[in-house]
């Protein structure tokens, strides 16, 4: 796989980014991906980006070429018509001034799925850059 240097650049923001914004970005994250795509017009960049570790069924990464929080909207309505019933659920999550972590599981029937997502702020807080891996167990640990 050639990852394009142009398609998702790799510097990060120059500014810290306003944490009650970021924060806001982190615990709205997995609601738009559960129910509210549209929520991704408030909490993602202008030039926003995502990178999946993953692929779709048919082997495309259709992600891969948003380029606008715009391009995000429409990728997540196609993506809850394509996975419906899927449900994130947030583990933990942490905010380090321009950056953050969230780890998750997802569920779909009775399958149980954990992922981490590592996130870029813009200066204005919004998320700027995603990169989402998946695995194929749970990181649900039996304390938690």
């Amino acid at each position: 796989m050639t990852l394009r240097n142009d398609a998702f650049p790799t510097d990060s923001p120059t500014a810290t980014a306003p944490t009650d914004t970021a924060r806001d970005a982190l615990d709205r994250w997995l609601v738009m991906w559960n129910s509210d795509g549209e929520l991704a017009r408030q909490l993602c960049a202008d030039d926003f980006r995502i990178r999946f570790a993953v692929t779709e069924t048919d082997g495309s990464t259709p992600a891969d070429d948003i380029r606008t929080a715009e391009e995000f909207v429409r990728y997540l309505a196609w993506w809850h018509r394509e996975h419906p019933g899927v449900v994130f659920t947030r583990l933990s999550s942490a905010l380090d001034g321009e950056h953050g972590r969230l780890i998750w599981d997802m569920e779909a029937g009775d399958v149980r799925l954990g992922g981490v997502d590592v996130f870029d702020f813009a200066p204005d807080g919004r998320v700027s850059r995603v990169w989402s891996v998946g695995g194929q167990r749970s990181l649900r640990t039996e304390e938690g």
